[in-house]
């Protein structure tokens, strides 16, 4: 930041309604199965139309201004390559390994298109953001991620690619014989996941641009690895307090309620699954909102300083409440979670600037001008909902 002019915040609110939302979802999920999901890529379209009208920042709305015609060309290539996956696997485990091949050699292009096409698309105070990533570096950020990806899938091509699959017994030797390999995978997967998520958020963070703003990035290696840990501890923390609470409480459960036949069966098992269901909710807000601080509290630019301060008890909550009512209207909740959840977050940021934000217009209409004519030439331009 700037010491010419103290930092003053914008003010940063979201005013969906659930109830707005609901008839929005409903005709969008209508229109997806009558069209066999071929109306995803214009229900997404409209879905962040109306998140991002609502999403106010400084007084002024974000815009979304997407095609969605463009946006359907990436949702069939997508439907193409994993499909193709899906099929050739029935084939052969070598077409699917090969398959695979060629999706890792495709994705991370596939995912700095679908950045470009997302920020280009979005605009506040009628400029429109960008993103600055290259392709070699998006390539960088995915490569941890596909080494383990590539061993579980090469064991299974060696493995099983010459054993006849009617014979029950030789599969089941094949799927034996791998699992120090599958076992290894993890172990790698474990310990690069941290490196990938840090250099996916440095890449995603760093490429952000609004005017002659730059995104920058300053949390490290080190701060993911951290959380990763914490993660961990945590989650075995909470199992095996759900284990030793299950070994405690089953043989009480089961002789207070051994008069009470299938009735008392039916609240135990229900017990089980509301503790298991709150466990799950805490581990989940716990990784979910230590991330988002994370990373928004090491993003700026050279006059936007942001803050988060997501907090994991009130996330745990509203995530077993919405899990709940989800289940007890059988889905008929969901639209209400969404908006709820993303009030929540967007509700926990907040933005800094420490200078006039008119100015930052100078030369910017250039730049956007150029941005349009790269997107205009880039068959990739598409949003890929990654």
């Amino acid at each position: 930041m700037t010491e010419e002019k103290p930092a003053q915040p914008l003010g940063l609110t979201f005013s969906a309604s659930g109830s707005e939302y609901f008839r929005i979802w409903v005709v969008n999920l209508l229109l997806i199965v009558v069209t066999l999901g071929f109306y995803m890529p214009f229900a997404k379209a409209r879905r962040l139309q109306y998140f991002y009208s609502n999403t106010v920042l400084d007084g002024q709305a974000l815009s979304f201004h997407g095609d969605p015609w463009r946006m359907l060309r990436g949702y069939v290539l997508m439907l193409v390559l994993f499909g193709g996956y899906a099929l050739s696997g029935h084939f052969s485990p070598w077409a699917a390994f090969a398959f695979f091949l060629l999706l890792a050699v495709l994705w991370p292009a596939l995912w700095r298109s679908s950045m470009r096409f997302r920020l280009h698309n979005t605009s506040w105070r009628g400029l429109r953001f960008g993103f600055a990533g290259t392709v070699a570096d998006a390539y960088r950020a995915m490569l941890p991620l596909f080494v383990p990806g590539v061993l579980f899938v090469a064991a299974n091509a060696w493995y099983l690619g010459g054993v006849d699959t009617s014979d029950q017994d030789a599969v089941n030797a094949a799927m034996q014989a791998q699992l120090p390999v599958i076992g290894l995978g993890f172990v790698l997967l474990a310990l690069l996941l941290p490196y990938s998520l840090s250099l996916i958020k440095r890449y995603q963070h760093q490429g952000y641009r609004y005017a002659n703003q730059e995104g920058q990035f300053s949390a490290t290696t080190g701060d993911f690895f951290k959380l990763g840990l914490k993660a961990i501890g945590v989650t075995i923390l909470g199992f095996v307090a759900f284990g030793l609470l299950a070994a405690v409480a089953v043989p009480a459960l089961m002789v207070l309620g051994k008069g009470s036949g299938m009735l008392g069966s039916f609240v135990l098992g229900l017990l089980f699954v509301a503790v298991y269901v709150a466990l799950i909710s805490m581990l989940g807000a716990y990784f979910t909102a230590r991330l988002q601080n994370l990373c928004w509290n090491a993003t700026r630019s050279q006059n936007v300083v942001l803050r988060s301060q997501l907090q994991i008890k009130a996330l745990s909550w509203l995530t077993m409440k919405n899990f709940c009512l989800t289940v007890i209207t059988l889905g008929l909740y969901r639209p209400f979670a969404v908006v709820n959840t993303m009030a929540m977050r967007l509700g926990a940021v907040q933005v800094w600037v420490d200078s006039d934000i008119d100015t930052w217009n100078a030369g910017a209409a250039q730049r956007t001008d150029a941005t349009s004519g790269e997107m205009a030439g880039d068959f990739f331009g598409i949003d890929m909902g990654l």
